[in-house]
């Protein structure tokens, strides 16, 4: 539980940093500013930019159409186990990315445990022995926003 109210706090507090103006010198930049953070203690780190995700549950692949330039990630472990939460936006709907993780959490051997649907967004858990993982889509202007939050045991 800990480190749920850690995640959402975390995510309330950075929830810019995925929309910063773009830098002067055109549009063919090679990489971007991508921001790494980490606590003393090495049990919490905070990534944003084009950072590719990492931290998914063994078996799951990430996205393929995942826009790298607005992923954000954040992460920390605790005595419960470990939490990390990840987001991205892609040009597919909602019902296609939460297809895709149906799918791969299936072939990961994740059960389905929940899908939900709220205006714009579709829900989708999923569990296995080791852990958790829950999958929001969005739907919005410009495309879908994601939020993965995958959590161990």
């Amino acid at each position: 539980m800990r480190a749920t109210i850690m995640a959402g706090t975390m995510l309330l507090a950075l929830g810019g940093c995925g929309q910063s103006a773009p830098e002067a010198g055109g549009g063919n930049d090679t990489g971007s500013a991508a921001r790494s953070y980490a606590s003393p203690d090495g049990r919490s780190e905070v990534r944003a930019g084009d950072a590719a995700l990492s931290g998914l549950p063994e078996g799951i692949p990430p996205y393929p159409r995942a826009d790298p330039g607005g992923a954000i990630q954040f992460g920390g472990a605790s005595e419960e186990g470990e939490m990390r939460v990840m987001g991205f936006r892609t040009a597919d709907p909602p019902a296609a990315v939460i297809a895709f993780y149906a799918e791969a959490g299936a072939r990961a051997g994740f059960r389905e445990i929940h899908r939900a649907e709220s205006g714009p967004s579709l829900v989708l858990g999923l569990e296995r022995p080791a852990g958790v993982m829950n999958v929001t889509a969005t739907a919005g202007p410009g495309g879908t926003r994601v939020q993965l939050m995958v959590g161990s045991r």
